[in-house]
């Protein structure tokens, strides 16, 4: 099996999921044209389109409400957080709502958040948080994250936990790193 980067192994897992499945669509800020932060889109706006791959203001708690309403529409979002420090913009939303809808109102919610984490983004001290922790006592949903300790070098964990999130049909997941 050939090595590629992490940011490698969730573009493919987000273009194979996009493949199979036309419900999937990612949105997020500078997500389209500019490819992401990180470049982790780069190039699914020209493959898949505007409506799959939606440019966002920058507003986490908008970003995760409006997928939010999609995913209970049977529409499969991703949400990129340019930096997963931003997720606390969006922490309400995501535990208080997103994460009980199917229990409180039979609420399906599948949906994916995902972005950068930790010091390896060299963000200096305001965007090398780990938030995961704070999402693991939330009923109903699931935060997966990068082996602390792995190299920049991957085969295949983050697009088989990209496919699998993606794949999901009620848990809201949290993806970090």
């Amino acid at each position: 099996m050939a090595e590629i980067t992490y940011l490698e192994a969730i573009r493919e897992g987000l273009t194979e999921e996009m493949d199979r499945d036309a419900n999937v669509f990612c949105l997020g800020e500078d997500i389209g044209a500019y490819g992401g932060a990180f470049k982790v889109t780069e190039g699914l706006m020209q493959k898949f389109g505007e409506r799959r791959v939606i440019d966002t203001p920058i507003s986490e708690a908008a970003i995760v409400g409006a997928a939010a309403g999609a995913a209970h529409m049977g529409l499969r979002p991703v949400c990129e957080m340019q930096f997963i420090d931003f997720i606390s913009c969006a922490y309400d939303m995501l535990t208080n709502y997103v994460a009980t809808a199917r229990y409180r109102a039979f609420l399906p919610t599948p949906m994916v958040v995902r972005g950068p984490s930790g010091g390896y983004v060299r963000g200096g001290p305001f965007h090398s948080q780990n938030p995961e922790a704070a999402f693991l006592h939330t009923p109903d949903s699931r935060s997966c994250t990068r082996p602390r300790h792995a190299t920049r070098r991957a085969s295949s964990r983050p697009r088989s936990a990209t496919m699998t999130a993606c794949s999901s049909s009620s848990t809201s997941t949290f993806i970090a790193g």
